[in-house]
């Protein structure tokens, strides 16, 4: 029969589809540095509904669409990222699979070597599209020819762990809106193109009233009717868990407490306003005491001062949000920490006193990599804090497996010039008021210093050398209106630990060196071979130096003296590198200047990159690989994992219509009707004809004629005959209880009858699930 009305049914669920897919692209948004990402996968999904709609007009069997669709993204990759190697220009050849395969080995290097977001590569848009348009084939084969629009969703909200995987701020209200609403358009959508088919055929008269308008309206109406079921589903998901108290800590509806507690954003007691008054104390309490595999354990980490406002530095607030909840797993990779060999993992058991004052950060070695603790703690990701916005540590025993390797002077003093092109470049932020006698000072200091490694260490030693400043925990105070930063470096040279560490740290930003302030305890004063006990007086700050391919660093400018803490100490890496009297080797070289050889300087835009660490690089900064010369095996394995899924899809999705069809046969009419159905679609599986118009009677007889099944095949088939035809006829269907095993044997009796291609074809590409079919 023709059809009229312009909107067709055909093409409406594929555009769906593919406006619901280029919706959820927008949850990525934070993962990467720039905008525009996702225009090669946007046109690899175009690519594939357009394949799609062609496809289904024809007479191609269905099971061709998804293959057709995957060479159609193969074309599209090829066109867009090698196009000069290709035949006309996206017909994929040897030479553009081999240059495709050197940008994906790059693309995946780029995935592991930088934080989020992400510095967008050539490299890794050719991972991001072959990537999203392979999703767009899947979507299209479940929602478009699987008419299971559902659980399409479920492959779309696989999207939504990547930024909550890998960067701090998770998915945004927006795009996770934005997402939400194309879903629901593709259940409208589905919704309408189903309930159109019931009911009787419409007269030709009446069709051709059928118009994109009135199609439209339906749509509409769809839409407006999931979206009300939509709301109704997660306003009852939140408010349930609240009403009922049983319910609220089950893992189902912990997104629900946190938000019912109003503690998202946790905010502390001012650290440095703690740190004084714990060194300035009378007393000596004790905090805490640990045990730890290292013979020379390093400071307790608890709070990181990031944000300088010209006289105080200052911690952002952090968020307890689930995705940030401690448990078994480990905790988020620190910035640009190279991974650490096995030997070099440290366990340190800590107690803390029961008699502390509240403490609702932990005292924690860095970078801490798993923490074994009780209770309703979170972490933040980027700064690997832990607190806890309702508990305290107080009375707490925990265990911490830490990374503790220590670069050398040699191995940091051929590191990038700056650090920022992996780090957050807040840490190079300054307020415009800061006194311009500080950088000159700055400057002053290091201009000797050929790295980022020895102007650091320049700073350090300034501070502590010579008799510049005196270490006193009872400063006079600031004159009124002066700077106190100026005053401390020009005027008073009075301090502890605090104004060291603060005056550090602007410097080492005014040098282009991204810096922080970090408050806790030294390590402590040593009571046996593995025991330490930490009290008040080893309360302390110290600045925090980031360098490329190494991470944070801790240095030591606060000058020793009987009144300072009496167990701070100067990391090895925070002495000058020995000089290097062989002859250079290549740019990697520490007797080659950083700003000559070290560091390449781009012939176009006269800016400075930062040198790429040479072969033995990582060793120098305590294992780990390199992983520009390795092969991509992660990412190798994820593809052969996915196309896996994607040719397994069907075949579970078989099995699933199987289970649910039985589940719903509750009584005697629902095992007859769903023996029959299942024996229909085994035989559409195997290729054996079906005929809607024959009887059951006929379908049996035609059966045991044309094909040579044992007498116990024939007598399971004739069960599921005589019940359908008690189900159609008779006023009392039979009881029917061995149904299920009867239809199993028939499938496998067909089964063993047919060719290997037919029966690897029926489990693996089952025709059934391309046919119309209800349960």
């Amino acid at each position: 029969m023709r059809r009229h009305g312009g909107f067709k049914p055909r093409v409406a669920l594929p555009l769906a589809a593919m406006v619901t897919t280029l919706c959820a692209f927008s949850m990525l948004d934070p993962v990467f540095a720039t905008s525009g990402w996702w225009y090669g996968s946007a046109l690899a999904v175009l690519v594939v509904t357009g394949i799609g709609v062609a496809l289904s007009w024809s007479r191609v069997p269905a099971i061709l669409v998804p293959l057709a669709q995957i060479v159609g993204v193969a074309c599209t990759v090829t066109a867009v990222y090698a196009p000069e190697s290709a035949i006309l220009g996206f017909l994929p050849t040897a030479a553009s699979f081999s240059a495709l395969s050197d940008l994906i080995a790059l693309g995946f290097g780029d995935i592991r070597m930088n934080i989020s977001p992400v510095p967008v590569s050539a490299g890794l848009l050719v991972v991001m599209t072959a990537s999203l348009g392979g999703l767009g084939v899947l979507v299209h084969l479940v929602a478009v020819q699987l008419r299971l629009a559902g659980l399409a969703g479920m492959a779309l909200l696989a999207l939504v762990f990547v930024p909550l995987t890998v960067h701090h701020e998770g998915v945004t209200w927006s795009a996770f809106a934005l997402t939400a609403l194309g879903f629901l358009l593709l259940l409208a959508v589905e919704g309408s193109e189903r309930s159109a088919g019931w009911g009787l055929r419409v007269p030709p008269s009446a069709e051709a009233k059928n118009t994109w308008a009135s199609r439209t309206g339906s749509y509409l109406r769809q839409l407006l009717t999931t979206a009300h079921i939509a709301v109704v589903a997660v306003v009852l998901a939140l408010l349930v868990p609240l009403a009922v108290p049983g319910m609220v800590n089950d893992a189902v509806f912990a997104l629900a407490s946190g938000a019912r507690d109003g503690g998202q954003t946790v905010t502390t007691v001012n650290p440095l306003a703690s740190l004084r008054r714990d060194i300035t104390s009378l007393g000596d309490r004790r905090i805490l005491e640990y045990r730890t595999s290292q013979s020379r354990p390093d400071y307790l980490r608890m709070h990181v001062l990031d944000t300088f406002d010209g006289e105080n530095w200052t911690m952002s607030p952090v968020e307890a949000s689930q995705r940030n909840r401690v448990d078994d797993q480990d905790l988020p990779e620190p910035d640009g920490f190279v991974t650490p060999a096995p030997d070099q993992l440290a366990t340190t058991q800590v107690t803390v006193s029961s008699g502390t004052q509240r403490m609702d950060f932990l005292p924690l070695p860095y970078p801490t990599r798993n923490l074994a603790i009780s209770g309703d703690w979170f972490t933040d990701p980027e700064t690997l804090m832990v607190f806890s916005p309702r508990g305290e540590a107080r009375g707490l025993t925990y265990e911490a497996v830490s990374a503790a390797p220590e670069p050398s002077s040699a191995a940091l003093a051929r590191t990038s010039a700056t650090g920022a092109r992996t780090v957050d470049s807040r840490y190079l932020d300054l307020p415009d008021g800061v006194d311009p006698r500080v950088r000159e000072l700055a400057e002053s200091i290091t201009g000797d210093a050929s790295s980022t490694h020895a102007r650091a260490v320049a700073l350090q030693n300034w501070f502590t050398s010579g008799d510049r400043f005196d270490y006193d925990l009872s400063p006079e105070p600031v004159p009124e209106g002066a700077d106190p930063l100026a005053h401390f470096l020009f005027e008073d040279r009075v301090g502890y630990c605090q104004q060291f560490s603060a005056a550090m740290a602007v410097m080492a930003r005014q040098l282009g060196i991204p810096a922080r302030v970090a408050v806790g305890y030294t390590s402590g004063t040593s009571v046996s071979a593995d025991r330490w006990i930490v009290t008040e007086r080893n309360a302390h700050a110290w600045p925090e130096l980031y360098f490329e391919g190494a991470g944070w660093l801790r240095f030591e400018p606060t000058p020793s003296s009987t009144d300072a803490q009496p167990s701070a100490t100067v990391p090895g890496y925070a002495y000058p590198a020995e000089p290097d009297t062989s002859s250079p080797e290549g740019p990697g070289s520490a007797a080659q200047p950083e700003d000559s050889e070290g560091a390449g300087t781009d012939s176009e835009s006269g800016e400075t990159s930062a040198p790429v660490p040479g072969g033995n690089l990582a060793d120098d900064f305590g294992g780990g690989t390199v992983v520009e010369e390795s092969f991509p095996w992660t990412g190798v394995l994820i593809g052969i994992g996915a196309v896996a899924a994607l040719l397994l899809l069907p075949a579970l999705i078989r099995g699933a219509v199987r289970r649910v069809r039985w589940g719903r046969a509750r009584d005697a009419l629902g095992r007859s009707r769903a023996a029959w159905l299942e024996l229909r679609d085994d035989l559409v599986d195997l290729g054996v004809e079906w005929r809607p118009a024959e009887s059951p009677r006929g379908l049996g007889r035609r059966l045991e004629n044309e094909y040579r099944l044992g007498s116990h095949a024939k007598e399971s088939l004739r069960r599921i005959v005589a019940a359908e035809e008690a189900a159609r006829y008779a006023p009392d269907p039979l009881e029917g209880r061995g149904l299920g095993s009867d239809g199993r044997t028939v499938r496998l009796a067909l089964g063993a009858l047919q060719s290997t291609r037919a029966r690897i074809t029926a489990v693996l590409l089952p025709r059934s699930l391309y046919t119309s079919r209800r349960f």
